[in-house]
């Protein structure tokens, strides 16, 4: 009966283990079903981190594109300015009907006295 209740005792510490063992091998698939899931996860999210930093440069890259040619659309711009001043300037100069022009004097009113015909100036009688 000692060795009955020896071999019970150590068939019941056997199995006690054994499904000890079997309920930590649950535990760990349960453990790596999540951690394959995360992992998943994380692929997925890296794929379209990717996806938005390549769209990201490529934006970039037309945005320097369009500033560049902004800035030489603008230089062209200021350099047609510049010869467009020049050349008015030079007509100033050079055009005989525009000098002719310029040279006339002004009109009185213009000058800042009063016309010759009208010696009122708008101020009303007895004042300075």
């Amino acid at each position: 009966m000692k060795a009955f209740a020896t071999g019970f005792i150590i068939v019941l510490v056997a199995v006690l283990l054994i499904g000890l063992q079997q309920y930590r091998v649950v535990a760990l698939r349960g453990e790596m079903s999540v951690e394959t899931k995360a992992k998943t996860d994380a692929l997925a999210a890296n794929l379209e981190s990717q996806a938005t930093i390549t769209t990201l440069r490529a934006e970039a890259k037309r945005n320097a594109d369009y500033t560049a040619d902004l800035t030489k659309r603008i230089k062209a711009s200021e350099d047609k300015a510049k010869k467009a001043k020049k050349d008015f300037d030079d007509l100033k100069r050079n055009s005989k009907p525009v000098r002719d022009w310029a040279a006339q004097p002004l009109p009185d009113g213009l000058r800042g006295k009063a016309a010759s015909g009208n010696k009122d100036n708008g101020h009303k009688a007895g004042s300075p």
